[in-house]
């Protein structure tokens, strides 16, 4: 009994299924760009068709299904352009970067530090980062309250933003 080779379906073209999963996977990646803002876009190696196909999708409106077509024809545009590249750069912009998320949760903890602690914290922060103020620090703390109001957010927003001033 003459034994049969095994198929190797890698030689076969891609199945009507398989174009239509990619087909729909590029419409899902040109969607994800009409998300981003123009710098966002610049920061991106797309072609100039590209770009042009995201804008007119961002001027359109939502009536008549003018968006979904336009959708679609992002998807075409998008299979004559690097893709894989494209999507690489965009999931490296979406994920943040170690050392930002680390000065991120640095600001929160002084920041709460400050806020929950004494004359001593105060001083620890500026004995860490010199070219703090002290009194700046006094008073945007004096000025939080402990109680959830509008008032408090917006005094811990501002000591945040000038711990981060100094925070690297």
């Amino acid at each position: 009994m003459k034994q049969r080779e095994p198929i190797d379906w890698s030689l076969e073209p891609p199945s009507k299924s398989q174009l239509k999963r990619d087909a729909t996977h590029l419409q899902e990646l040109g969607q994800d760009l009409t998300t981003l803002n123009k710098k966002q876009l610049e920061m991106l190696p797309l072609p100039d068709t590209l770009i042009a196909a995201i804008n007119e999708f961002n001027r359109l409106p939502n009536s008549n299904g003018a968006r979904r077509r336009q959708l679609q024809l992002i998807g075409k545009v998008m299979r004559e352009s690097n893709h894989e590249e494209i999507q690489a750069q965009l999931d490296k912009m979406r994920t943040p970067d170690i050392a930002q998320v680390r000065r991120a949760q640095l600001i929160e903890v002084w920041g709460d530090r400050l806020l929950i602690g004494s004359e001593e914290d105060v001083n620890a922060f500026v004995s860490d980062f010199p070219l703090a103020e002290r009194q700046a620090i006094r008073q945007m703390v004096r000025n939080y309250s402990k109680d959830d109001t509008e008032a408090a957010r917006v005094h811990r927003r501002r000591l945040l933003n000038y711990i981060k001033e100094y925070i690297e």
